[in-house]
């Protein structure tokens, strides 16, 4: 499980709880869909979300970005997935480094309206001083190898 926590009591835990179709291992996206789940902890109010958002390949690629993060390699500064459920973004500031998730569709809070307008009421920013960003990589790849890529693109 991969998890994200501050000393300011907010929380995101990433959970891949299995394939969406387990039967089909032929398909190029249908055999690599996972479905995960996510618990967040925050202020204003926690919440949970299970769906299949993400792809086997996305996951990998989730953990090859927070392991070149944890480096200091030049990295995009963004990272979005084919469902757009959850996105991350890494922010260099003058106070020091963030990483943003941004929660939207099925991840959303239940408590955020659907209509709003406004961004900030989506996103979860960790100071890269409260993150083990290598440690996260590391608990992606574990979680990874019991669902592996099952069709190639």
């Amino acid at each position: 499980m991969m998890l994200f926590k501050t000393t300011h009591g907010q929380s995101f835990e990433l959970r891949i709880l299995g394939y969406e179709y387990p039967q089909c291992e032929t398909e190029e996206y249908d055999s690599n869909w996972l479905r995960v789940e996510g618990k967040v902890a925050d202020p204003r109010g926690g919440w949970e979300f299970r769906h299949p958002c993400l792809l086997t390949y996305e996951v990998s690629h989730l953990a090859d970005w927070l392991e070149s993060l944890a480096r200091g390699a030049a990295s995009p500064k963004e990272l979005t997935f084919i469902e757009p459920n959850i996105s991350f973004r890494w922010i260099e500031a003058t106070g020091g480094a963030s990483l943003c998730v941004y929660f939207e569709l099925e991840a959303r809070p239940p408590w955020a309206p659907f209509d709003a307008v406004e961004d900030e009421h989506y996103w979860l920013v960790f100071p890269a001083s409260d993150l083990d960003l290598y440690a996260a990589a590391v608990a992606l790849r574990d979680e990874l190898r019991l669902y592996p890529q099952r069709a190639a693109l």
